[in-house]
């Protein structure tokens, strides 16, 4: 997620909602929230293709703008869209097109206060419209800058990076990345195969290279925890069937933490990256992307991309990677 101001910066100025809270005189305010203008920072996800449809909003006071009173998830389509895409999550998707405090951020003491004046004043059609227009013009411009920035390498003949090099980690937040990747090592040499414990640090690399959540606060094995949670889910450890097995208790065990903290994590962690249970490239095993992945042939029946592969759909070396 990167702020809508850092890209179109004119029409993030010109069109930021904010709320004024008056004064009344005369009267004592029983609300912790002092009078002023607070205003709705908006942030979209930079991966061009990914569909999330799901701004990341916070807020702050106007004239305080060091640090985020609250942070606010939703999104505009209809609730049965983001359903689709989380069929494991039975609350997130209501949460989502309801508005909601991001798990993961840390909230101000006026957090909820601030929300329900978001859902009561600010989350009207009228809002979502002007986010939906706000998400196409950011992608067009990410598009439009991507589109210059590879014609100019082209007449350079130097590209600035190889398109295979990973972002690089925040210089503030490589330290912590090192700790609990080396935790997750750790955990890996005892109770994971190799791949299993790529994955582990692949996902720590994806959360300490976004604004959110932040990676600095909390404990390092809690992230460590939570992180191997995470993919064991996703890649179905807790069935004692599978080669490598694992239980919630021997994860706990190993990086002495409280079960519920890393649940409340994990659940967390996984609604902000919207990460695909047993579906995302570069954090489940093959056989599940193949198995999970499908697709629709010319004939219009729909198969896995396994099946149609083997059918003959699909080249051979075809990789779900490339669709997704």
């Amino acid at each position: 997620m990167i702020p809508f101001h850092s890209v179109l910066p004119e029409i993030a100025q010109r069109e930021v909602r904010c709320i004024h809270l008056l004064p009344e005189p005369g009267v004592v305010p029983t609300s912790g929230l002092s009078a002023g203008e607070y205003a709705f920072v908006e942030f979209y996800c930079e991966d061009l293709g990914c569909d999330c449809r799901r701004p990341f909003i916070e807020m702050f006071d106007r004239h305080r703008q060091d640090q985020a009173l609250a942070s606010i998830n939703c999104g505009w389509e209809p609730e049965a869209f983001y359903r689709e895409r989380m069929p494991w999550d039975a609350d997130a998707p209501r949460e989502i097109v309801q508005g909601s405090l991001d798990p993961l951020n840390p909230q101000s003491e006026h957090a909820e206060e601030l929300l329900a004046l978001f859902q009561r004043h600010v989350w009207s059609e009228q809002y979502r419209e002007r986010l939906r227009r706000h998400h196409r013009l950011f992608r067009e411009e990410l598009q439009r800058r991507g589109s210059t920035t590879h014609r100019k390498e082209s007449e350079s003949g130097s590209p600035s990076a190889s398109k295979d090099t990973p972002p690089r980690i925040p210089s503030d937040r490589q330290a912590r990345f090192a700790e609990v990747a080396a935790l997750l090592e750790q955990f890996g040499q005892q109770h994971l195969d190799a791949e299993l414990t790529g994955f582990t640090v692949e996902l720590w690399r994806r959360l300490c290279r976004r604004k959110a959540p932040d990676c600095l606060a909390g404990k390092p094995t809690v992230w460590a925890a939570a992180v191997t949670h995470l993919i064991a889910r996703m890649n179905v450890l807790f069935d004692r069937k599978q080669p490598v097995h694992l239980t919630f208790d021997t994860i706990c065990g190993f990086f002495q933490v409280n079960k519920t903290t890393v649940g409340s994590k994990a659940t967390g962690v996984e609604r902000t990256l919207r990460l695909r249970q047993h579906n995302e490239p570069g954090l489940c095993r093959r056989e599940f992307l193949e198995t999970l992945t499908f697709v629709r042939a010319s004939n219009g029946m729909v198969m896995s991309w396994k099946m149609a592969r083997d059918m003959g759909y699909l080249p051979a070396d075809a990789r779900p990677e490339d669709l997704l």
